[in-house]
C-alpha cells in the first residue's frame, strides 16, 4: 500500500482526555463501540457501550488479540489508501476503520463496531463460538453477547464512522496549526537569542546594558527605521528591527514581565502611529488593537508576546497596503508639491515639508521615490532651477542674487546644481542669454 506514515505518534498529536470524552458521547449516542489504533493496529483508547458484553473487550487477554491487531493494522492502512472509512468483516460481524491524518501523513485509525447488518442466525452463532473458544464464556453468555450487538445498515455504519473521522481529523488540523505556531515562536525566539548573543560578543559590557535605567528607550534612529519599514512595506527589515528591539527590551527589563509589557505598550504606539500616518483606517486599527490586548494578560509568556507583536505589526502593514488608494497617496504628495512650489525660496528640508502635510519624513521620502522616481532633494532642486531660469530671463540679477532668491545660501553649490541640470554654469548661461 502506497501510504505515507507520519513520524509522530497519536499521543503526540491528540489530546486523549478530550478524545475520551468524544468517544463516550459518540458511543452513548450511536450505541456503537469505538476505539483508537496506532499504525500497527494496537488499541490505544476505546469506549465500549457495555464492556461486559463487548466481544472486543472479552478477547483482549486471549490469543485472538494478535489476530485482531493484524486485522486492524491492515484495515487502517486500507482506509488510509482509500482516504475514507473502510468497511470490513470481523468474524461474524462488521466493523469500519477510518484513517487519521496529520499534515497529510497517516498516523492512526478509528474503528467503529462491531455491528450486524442482518438478524443473527445459527451460522453467525457458530462463528462467534469459534472466536470465543478457549475463553471463560459459556453458551448463555455467548448468546447474550450476540444479542447485545447493534444491528445497523451499511450506509448508517459508514455515516457514523465518517462523522467521528471528520471530528478527529479536525482535531489533528487544529493541533497542526498549534504546532506551526509553536515552530514560528521557536524560530523567532532563536533569532532573538542569536541577536542577544551577538550583542554579548560585540560588547563585553553586557552587565552595564542590563543595569541601564528601566525607563530607557531604544535608540530613536532604530524607531525611525522601524516606522519607515512598516510604512514602505519592507517586511523583512521590519521583522529584523523588531526582533532587535524585542531583544533590547528583554535585556533592559532583566526578564521582568511587567516592565516588558510596559515596553510593548510603548512599541504598539509606534506601530499604530506608523499605520495612521500611512493612511490606515482607524476602524481597522481599532480591531487590531482589540486583539492585541491579550499581550497584557497575566498568563501570557514572553515568547508569546514577541510572536503577537510580530503578528500585529504585520497586520498593520497589511492594512496599510490594503487601504492605501492612489487618491490617498496622491493627496499627501500633492500637498507636499504645492507647499514646495510656494516656499521653494525658503530654507526647506524634508522634515519641514513632512510636518506640513502630517506624515513622517520616511514616508514622504518613500512617496517621492515611489511616485515621482526621484528623491525629495532632486524635486526641490528641480523646482528651484526652473525659477532660476525665469529670473535669468526676466531680471538683471547676478548669480549671487539669483542663488539667494531661489533658496540657496551658497552660490557655488547653486552653480553646481545649475550645471548638473542645464549642462553649463549659471555665469556661462547668463553670457549666452545676453548674447
Amino acid at each position: 500500500m502506497n501510504v505515507q506514515i507520519s513520524n509522530l505518534t497519536l499521543p503526540q498529536v491528540l489530546d486523549f482526555k478530550e478524545l475520551k470524552e468524544l468517544f463516550r458521547h459518540f458511543a452513548e449516542l450511536t450505541k456503537i463501540d469505538v476505539a483508537l489504533h496506532d499504525v500497527q493496529g494496537n488499541e490505544l483508547l476505546s469506549y465500549r457501550v457495555n464492556p461486559r458484553l463487548s466481544i472486543c473487550e472479552v478477547i483482549k487477554d486471549y490469543e485472538n488479540l494478535l489476530k485482531c491487531k493484524k486485522q486492524m493494522e491492515y484495515a487502517g492502512l486500507k482506509a488510509a489508501e482509500l482516504g475514507e472509512p473502510y468497511i470490513f468483516k470481523c468474524g461474524c460481524m462488521i466493523k469500519s476503520s477510518a484513517p487519521i491524518f496529520f499534515e497529510e501523513k497517516y498516523i492512526g485509525s478509528l474503528s467503529c463496531g462491531p455491528v450486524l447488518l442482518w438478524e443473527p442466525d445459527e451460522l453467525a452463532m457458530d462463528e462467534l463460538r469459534k472466536i470465543t473458544h478457549g475463553t471463560h464464556l459459556n453458551e448463555d453468555q455467548i448468546k447474550e453477547i450476540m444479542k447485545n450487538v447493534k444491528q445497523l445498515s451499511c450506509d448508517n455504519m459508514t455515516s457514523a464512522s465518517q462523522m467521528l473521522n471528520i471530528i478527529v481529523n479536525h482535531m489533528c488540523k487544529e493541533e497542526s496549526k498549534f504546532l506551526a505556531q509553536r515552530l514560528k515562536i521557536y524560530k523567532q525566539q532563536k533569532e532573538i537569542g542569536e541577536l542577544i548573543q551577538e550583542k554579548k560578543l560585540r560588547a563585553s559590557k553586557l552587565m552595564q546594558i542590563e543595569k541601564r535605567s528601566l525607563l530607557q528607550r531604544y535608540p530613536i534612529e532604530t524607531e525611525k527605521e522601524l516606522i519607515a519599514s512598516i510604512q514602505t512595506g519592507n517586511i523583512a527589515n521590519a521583522r529584523k528591527i523588531l526582533n532587535e528591539v524585542l531583544g533590547e527590551i528583554f535585556a533592559i527589563s532583566s526578564g521582568n514581565l511587567d516592565i516588558i509589557k510596559a515596553k510593548l505598550f510603548e512599541l504598539i504606539t509606534i506601530f499604530f502611529r506608523a499605520g495612521i500616518d500611512a493612511g490606515a483606517p482607524l476602524s481597522d486599527m481599532a480591531i487590531i488593537l482589540k486583539d492585541y490586548t491579550k499581550v497584557f494578560s497575566e498568563e501570557i509568556k514572553f515568547e508569546e508576546m514577541c510572536l503577537m507583536s510580530s503578528e500585529v505589526m504585520e497586520m498593520i502593514m497589511g492594512v496599510i497596503y490594503q487601504h492605501r488608494s492612489q487618491k490617498k497617496t496622491n493627496e499627501h504628495l500633492t500637498k507636499a508639491i504645492a507647499y514646495i512650489k510656494q516656499n521653494y525660496h525658503q530654507n526647506l528640508s524634508l522634515e519641514t515639508v513632512a510636518n506640513q502635510v502630517y506624515v513622517s519624513t520616511y514616508y514622504l521620502s518613500h512617496l517621492f521615490r515611489e511616485e515621482l522616481n526621484m528623491t525629495f532633494s532632486d524635486y526641490l532642486n528641480k523646482i528651484r532651477m526652473e525659477h532660476a531660469l525665469d529670473l535669468i530671463h526676466g531680471t538683471g540679477k547676478n548669480v549671487q542674487m539669483i542663488s539667494e532668491a531661489v533658496g540657496f545660501n551658497d552660490a557655488s553649490y547653486f552653480s553646481k546644481i545649475f550645471k548638473k541640470h542645464y549642462g553649463v554654469s549659471p555665469n556661462s548661461y547668463l553670457k549666452l542669454f545676453k548674447g
